[in-house]
Order: C-alpha cells, then sequence, then structure tokens
C-alpha cells in the first residue's frame, strides 16, 4: 500500500474531531499514514495519537519551503485534505503527490485528483461525518467515543474545569460561569484558558472566592490535557478546549450559542451540548447581529449545574 499523508484542519476543536476519525482508521491503513499536523498542535497531537507527524509550517517563506521540502522528501502516494482552503490543495499540487483527495471547494477542483463534492461540507450533521467521507472510512457517531487515556495531573484532581474563553467570538461565551461558581459550593474550580481569559477568571475567582484556581495564560495545551484528565467534570463554551475535554473523554458540558452541536457537538458517551432555541440560532456569526446574546443569556447557570450532576 502507499504511503499516505493526512493534513489536518488549523483550528484546535475541528483537529481533534478529525483525530477521532484517524484514529479508527483500520491497522493496515495506519500503519502507512502520517499526520501533517500545524506546527502549533505537535506537541497535543503526538500525546494523544501515536502516529508519525510533519509539521505543516506557513508563517513565512522559509518556513513553508521547510514543510514542502520534508513533503516531497516522503515521496507521498496520496493525501487527504481534511481542510477545505485553496492554499492546502495547492500546496499538495505543488509537492507533486499524486492522489489529492478532498471537498471541491473555493475553486480547487482543479488541484484536486479526487474531488468530493463541496456539499458534503453539511452543518445538519456532526462534522466527523464529513471528515469520514474524505478519508473514506466507516463514520462512528460521536458519542460513541470512549476517549483518549493521559496522564493526570494530580494537583487540580477532582475539580470542576471551567473554560470560559472562545477564540470565535462573543457569540460563543456564555457570562453565566460565575454565577455557575457560586452555585457549585462543593467543589474547587480551575479556569483554564488563554491570558485574553484572565478578566473572565477574574470575575469566577469574585463569585468563589477561595476555591477558584486561575490558569489562563499560564498552560500549554498538553498541560490543559492533564488538567482536564483528572477533573470531576468541565464546563466549556463551544472552544478548542471544549473539545480537548470530549476526546479525553471526561465528562464535558458544552455551552452553545451561535453555533450548532448538531454540526459540532463534543466527543464521547459523557458529554451534553447545551443551547437555547432561539429563532435566530445557530447563525454561525462571531457577534450577535440583533446585540441580545439571547442564545447565550437564556441558558440558565443552574440547568448547567444540573446537568453536570447528571454526568
Amino acid at each position: 500500500m502507499n504511503q499516505s499523508v493526512i493534513l489536518l484542519p488549523n483550528w484546535i476543536g475541528d483537529l481533534l474531531l478529525a483525530l477521532s476519525v484517524v484514529a479508527k482508521l483500520p491497522a493496515e491503513r495506519r500503519s502507512v499514514t502520517t499526520l501533517l499536523v500545524p506546527k502549533q498542535m505537535g506537541g497535543l497531537v503526538e500525546l494523544l495519537c501515536d502516529l508519525p507527524q510533519l509539521p505543516f509550517d506557513r508563517a513565512d517563506d522559509s518556513e513553508r519551503r521547510r514543510s514542502m521540502a520534508s513533503v516531497k522528501a516522503a515521496g507521498f502516494g496520496s493525501i487527504y485534505l481534511l481542510p477545505y482552503s485553496f492554499s492546502s490543495a495547492w500546496f499538495a499540487m505543488k509537492a507533486g503527490i499524486p492522489s489529492r483527495r478532498g471537498l471541491s471547494r473555493e475553486m480547487r477542483r482543479f488541484l484536486l485528483t479526487d474531488p468530493l463534492p463541496g456539499s458534503l461540507r453539511d452543518k445538519s450533521r456532526h462534522i466527523t461525518m464529513e471528515y469520514s467521507l474524505i478519508l473514506d472510512t466507516p463514520f462512528n457517531p460521536p458519542e460513541a467515543w470512549e476517549g483518549a487515556s493521559v496522564k493526570p495531573y494530580s494537583a487540580h484532581a477532582g475539580s470542576i474545569v471551567y473554560c470560559p474563553g472562545a477564540a470565535y467570538g462573543p457569540a460563543k461565551r456564555w457570562p453565566h460561569f460565575p454565577e455557575l461558581a457560586r452555585l457549585q459550593q462543593r467543589y474547587d474550580i480551575v479556569v483554564l484558558g488563554t491570558s485574553a481569559d484572565g478578566e473572565s477568571a477574574r470575575e469566577i475567582e469574585r463569585a468563589a472566592p477561595g476555591r477558584v484556581t486561575d490558569l489562563t495564560g499560564r498552560t500549554s495545551l498538553t498541560e490543559a490535557a492533564a488538567i482536564m484528565a483528572g477533573a470531576r467534570a468541565v464546563v466549556s463554551n463551544d472552544s478548542g478546549l471544549m473539545h480537548l475535554a470530549g476526546y479525553l473523554g471526561v465528562p464535558v458540558v458544552g455551552i452553545f450559542g451561535s453555533t450548532s452541536p448538531t454540526w459540532t457537538r463534543p466527543l464521547g458517551k459523557r458529554s451534553m451540548a447545551m443551547g437555547s432555541a432561539e429563532p435566530c440560532s445557530p447563525c454561525f456569526q462571531r457577534s450577535c447581529r440583533y446585540g441580545h446574546y439571547r442564545c447565550l443569556q437564556n441558558i440558565a447557570a443552574v440547568d448547567v449545574y444540573e446537568a453536570i450532576e447528571a454526568l
């Protein structure tokens, strides 16, 4: 069987959902498969997956040349393009890979030798169906995912992890984390996220003094994985960290505002997606065009609290 390479998506959440499909490839395909991984995700992918990987660096011309040279040197016979960008297909063609399979979108059909209909990007079903079709492998529903084993970080074992950030925009940021913290009086809380989520962490600290550890901007993705692996549960906006919790199989409540749990619900048998049935949702916008954010405001903290207890 020819050696093949899979180009993973750039966004953390999409990458993890794609990785769950890759993990289910049959053994004979895994033995001849390499992953082409966005540079900043290399450590996380190495932690979660045993397949060989090459870095996909595109920050500047020199990095692009290095990526191209390493792919050419590997002599892959085929590439599976999970991103649907024009640039990814152009890269595959310039790398001289004979068989190039991916969605026919962004005017890139002529760059693909095995183009799939662009309509396969269908937000009325889970995105792992799309990835399964591109990878030509059977679909496994996201709720069947068993989780990945990562050694837990013992210092925060048994805590509830909050992930109040979402790089996408305010239409994915639930405002009631402080109220939830007040309700969860029995538990210590760890807040994860980037440094941009620091103010949210401070609001949670003020709501639950003495019970909150703010680690925003202080952990790598691999460290966040180890903290989540030992958590009692995770509460997160629809974000990369939500999908990391789902990938690990940790009980997770995912909060959905402008996006759709039908399309990107978290993985796992112990996951739950919560949203509010608003006429304008899901709109998939970064900010609310009406300015009310009811899709998030109307998800009550007490309902999330009860969901966590049920999980």
